[in-house]
């Protein structure tokens, strides 16, 4: 996942299976991209996706487990950076609904980006973020957990570039993140645009 899309990562607190997994995201509201998606075997990788598309945005989901165990203890949860700020609000009251099914806790990965970009540009990490001890990194691991809360997270108290892009979205564009976003600020000349916060985040 690179620039493009908002990551977090959603853990279960009580581990599951491929097919309740599918059932809880699809009860809340997620769509089961079942053409997409392949399960786990003994000998090679499930990926599941799912999606949730309104006018508010999309929301993607994705799960992976290992071959031969079909547990699934987290997924991924992501949005485009071109995505209207209304896919804040979708994916929160997503991930307020599933746990009320099933109790989660949600990993904002660009948190953790975020403060090991910051400390690459003061040296403290090198250009591929190692440097720092046990220690250092669980401290930081514990300052993405995230409240279940989509006004807390507009605050962005960080300062984080990334959320704040979509924040500033009044329209912005339903679309996929990973190639299809890149794909569209490329066709639409939209670099220039992004270029000064990927600076700044870089």
């Amino acid at each position: 996942m690179g620039l493009e899309a908002y990551l977090l990562r959603i853990k279960f607190q009580t581990p599951t299976t491929e097919n309740i997994a599918i059932a809880l995201l699809e009860e809340v509201g997620m769509r089961y991209l079942k053409d997409k998606s392949l399960q786990q075997t003994k000998d090679s990788y499930g990926d599941l996706f799912f999606e949730l598309r309104t006018s508010k945005g999309l929301t993607e989901a994705k799960i992976t487990t290992s071959p031969g165990d079909p547990t699934v203890d987290e997924f991924s949860l992501r949005f485009s950076i071109l995505s209207p700020k209304t896919v804040v609000e979708q994916t929160f009251e997503f991930l307020q609904k599933l746990n009320e099914i099933s109790r989660i806790d949600v990993f904002d990965t660009e948190i953790r980006n975020h403060i090991l970009r910051r400390l690459r540009q003061t040296g403290k990490v090198d250009r591929n973020f190692e440097g720092l001890d046990d220690k250092d990194d669980e401290a930081i691991d514990k300052l993405c957990f995230i409240a279940l809360d989509a006004d807390d997270f507009k605050r962005n108290e960080l300062d984080i570039m990334k959320r704040q892009t979509v924040l500033d979205n009044t329209k912005g564009e339903i679309i996929e993140g990973g190639s299809a976003t890149i794909n569209f600020i490329e066709k639409k000349g939209m670099f220039e645009r992004f270029l000064g916060w990927i600076k700044k985040e870089l």
